[in-house]
Order: C-alpha cells, then structure tokens, then sequence
C-alpha cells in the first residue's frame, strides 16, 4: 500500500491459513509509526479505509517527541501498548524478540483483547520502524489464527525493501537535532536476516508453537476462536 510519507505500510490479509482460508485484507495492518502520515493519507485511511483502532507500540518518550500524527485528530480508538523497556542487548534479534513474548507477554494480550471488541477493526498496529516490536504482534496474530511459518517469515521480510528510505528519515531527524554526522549507523537488515525464523523455532521449543504461548498467558482457546472469526475469511 503506497502513501506520501510512510514506506512500511502494508495489509496482513492475503496468506493462507493451514485448512485452506485466508487471512481477509483490509481487517488489520502493520506500519512504521503513522506520525509521518500526510493529511490526506490519513484521511484516506479513515475515509476509504474505515480504520478504527491505532494500536501504538511506542514509548511515551516516542509519543512526546514525535507525536501521534494526523490520526491523532481524528475520533479513532487509541491503544498505547509502550513495549519499551524491553532492550535488545547483546543477544541476537530473535532472542530480543522472544524477551519481549515474555516479559512483555500480558501486554501483547491485553492488545490481542482490544482488537476483539466490537468495532475494533479495521486497526492498524505499528511502533516506530514497524519492523521488530510490530513484527512481534503480527507474527503473534498471524500464528494465532493459523498461517504458516513460512507465510509470517515472508511477511516479515517485507520489511527490507523500506529500510533504506526509512534510514534516510531517521538520518534528517538525527541531524536535525544537532547530532555529529559521523556518529550515525545506519540500520541493516543483515541482523534480521534468520531473525524471525530463529523466533518461531524458539516459540516451538519453549511453549509448542504460538497456540501454547497464548495458553500460557491466558489467551484463552474462544478468544483465539474469535480472533480467527474477524480476521479469517
């Protein structure tokens, strides 16, 4: 889905599940963070859209530099869901991203009960980049409601071709604040390379795969029912 200002935009609906249905589109979508939305791409999501619900996955101290945008004016529900204290350290991404299943595990379903409730969707969940702490939810979404592995790693890696524009943007911004230029690193994409292969293998191993980490925390087996209601066709 293209729009003026954002590069990582994009419909989870369209994989398979593994009995034969599909995911249906215009239900739920993933995003770098639509504070870079223009007015009229905001417009046209709610308008031609019908977006109802902004899950924000940001910080506060993101929402207070940033902002919430041109979304922000519009009467939508807002959901902050700030997963932030979970840091990546020293360990790969994959092991970055399962910390956050864990640490930050009560969260993520207290969202996945949000996107339940009546008039909910069309949502859109996104963080800054839209690529780990979002890549997170929606392979924990798209898992739920039975798609592949190999159907969320491709979603996953949709990412990448955005990279570059988005490094750009966070480059300005970095700049614009009075920074050295020769401090900035780009991001690459060769860190999460296997990153979201290495994640599903390690939800396998620890809890069985994502219907055993939703059982582990309480997503219970009817609000899984419900989830696939709205998002499968």
């Amino acid at each position: 889905m293209r729009f003026e200002n954002l590069y990582n935009f994009r419909d989870l609906g369209g994989p398979e599940t593994g009995d034969g249905a599909r995911v249906q589109p215009q239900r739920l979508y993933r995003s770098e963070s639509v504070a870079y939305l223009s007015a009229a791409d905001a417009a046209r999501l709610v308008d031609e859209y019908g977006l109802a619900t902004v899950v924000d996955l940001r910080g506060e101290r993101e929402v207070a530099r940033w902002g919430r945008g041109p979304l922000g004016d519009r009467p939508l529900r807002y959901v902050h869901v700030p997963i932030t204290d979970v840091t990546r350290g020293e360990g790969s991404m994959s092991s970055y991203y399962i910390d956050m299943l864990v640490r930050r595990a009560d969260d993520v379903v207290g969202l996945l009960r949000r996107l339940l409730e009546p008039g909910a969707l069309p949502a859109v969940v996104h963080c800054e980049a839209g690529c780990d702490r979002t890549g997170v939810v929606a392979a924990a979404v798209l898992g739920l409601v039975g798609v592949p592995d190999e159907a969320i790693v491709a979603d996953y890696d949709l990412t990448e071709p955005a990279l570059a524009a988005m490094n750009a943007r966070w480059k300005a911004n970095y700049l614009a604040r009075g920074n050295p230029p020769e401090k900035w690193i780009d991001e690459v994409w060769a860190e999460r390379e296997r990153a979201m292969v290495e994640t599903i293998e390690a939800v396998r191993e620890r809890w069985g795969g994502w219907v055993g980490w939703a059982d582990a925390h309480g997503f219970t087996e009817q609000e899984r029912e419900q989830l696939r209601k709205l998002l499968v066709e």
